[in-house]
């Protein structure tokens, strides 16, 4: 039996995010969660990990559902106190619920997944030669997704939407957006998205590939629990 935990960057639980994953895990699996923000109010949130000018930015929600923008720096310190914290707990696989990129999180016995890390790599694979069309949350966040995705090619466009709105009409037009440029497959890069994402887009008539993080981790970590 394995005990899986999932790290938010926001507060927890987030089954928005892990349902995706959890889908394809063993049902002798134990599920837990854990979020950086956890026990914070918001004016806390704010003080902590508040999103700094000119620095990488997350999106994420606390409890009471409302958005908060992050700063990635003070978000990776907390992941990797938390990280350590669970392991402590029993963790034996610890599964990040975020795209954003932690260089320094590690652990020491738990084996770590980030979707970062398993998204760019299919995608690379499985969308080879493919014009990509890549949706993130915010615009600040679009010169960094430049970077992350800088090896694919041909190169991908990029376009922003918050997998938080209450309806999915700029996810569809920053999606026929990127097709009208040129692309051919679609990767929605935040752990936000999920399925109700990718049915609003085959809902508006838009059928090329859609992948979405929560799907890729789900079908690459499920075999290798089972």
């Amino acid at each position: 039996m394995h005990t899986v935990t999932f790290l938010t960057i926001g507060q927890s639980p987030r089954r928005d995010l892990s349902m995706a994953v959890e889908a394809e895990l063993p049902a002798t699996a134990r599920i837990r969660q854990a979020g950086v923000l956890d026990g914070l109010a918001r004016a806390e949130v704010e003080a902590r990990f508040g999103a700094v000018a000119g620095r990488a930015t997350l999106l994420s929600r606390l409890a009471d559902g409302a958005t908060v923008t992050l700063d990635a720096e003070a978000v990776g310190a907390g992941l990797t106190a938390l990280a350590e914290r669970v392991e402590d707990e029993g963790a034996d696989v610890v599964v990040l619920l975020c795209t954003g990129q932690f260089p320094g999180l590690r652990t020491r016995r738990a084996r770590l997944v980030e979707p970062d890390v398993l998204l760019t790599g299919y995608v690379s694979t499985a969308l080879r030669g493919r014009r990509t069309g890549i949706l993130v949350p915010l615009p600040e966040q679009v010169a960094e997704a430049r970077t992350k995705w800088r090896a694919l090619d041909p190169a991908p466009s990029f376009g922003t939407a918050s997998p938080y709105a209450d309806d999915t009409a700029a996810l569809c037009a920053a999606a026929r957006a990127r097709l009208d440029e040129g692309a051919d497959a679609l990767v929605l890069d935040c752990m936000g998205y999920g399925a109700r994402h990718r049915e609003a887009l085959r809902s508006a008539g838009i059928t090329a590939p859609v992948l979405t993080p929560g799907a890729v981790v789900g079908a690459m970590l499920g075999p290798l629990l089972a």
